[in-house]
């Protein structure tokens, strides 16, 4: 073996055990955001159909919720604002999502939420940051934080 060729072989040696060693790809970032915009819907309609089951599922057990009224709710009292009898029917429309990434497994989505209802007859726009984890392969909301925006004079 020429001493030229030695940087080729060191290459097809060690080149397979580094593969090896970092296992099979995970998904590409296209499929964690196809991923991470899919359960920010899901979350929507079970708010919109008053699914409790479906809003558990989809908030992390230290889910924590800043309201756009400024009150600090975690995943149970999220989930029992849902199932009160007081509450709205709502329909809700997410608009400018953008979803970044600052890990992996850390999704941060922004966007307009229009929430409409007819009784009361009101609509808002709510402008809001959640935070997504991906635990096990699952992206779970960790975190929200909603803001009334104000209305033009």
């Amino acid at each position: 073996m020429d001493k030229r060729d030695f940087p080729r072989v060191l290459l097809a040696a060690v080149l397979p055990l580094v593969l090896a060693a970092r296992g099979s790809p995970g998904p590409s970032p296209g499929q964690d955001e196809l991923a991470v915009r899919e359960a920010e819907a899901r979350w929507v309609e079970a708010l919109d159909t008053r699914n409790a089951a479906a809003l558990r599922s989809l908030l992390d057990e230290n889910f924590v919720d800043i309201t756009w009224k400024g009150e600090v709710r975690d995943r149970s009292a999220a989930v029992a604002a849902l199932e009160a009898p007081g509450r709205p029917s709502m329909k809700q429309t997410l608009q400018e999502l953008r979803v970044r990434f600052a890990a992996p497994d850390v999704a941060v989505v922004t966007g307009l939420n229009v929430v409409s209802s007819k009784a009361p007859d009101f609509t808002a726009r709510v402008r809001f940051t959640d935070v997504f984890v991906k635990r096990a392969g699952v992206w779970k909301a960790l975190s929200a934080q909603e803001t009334l925006e104000r209305e033009s004079p």
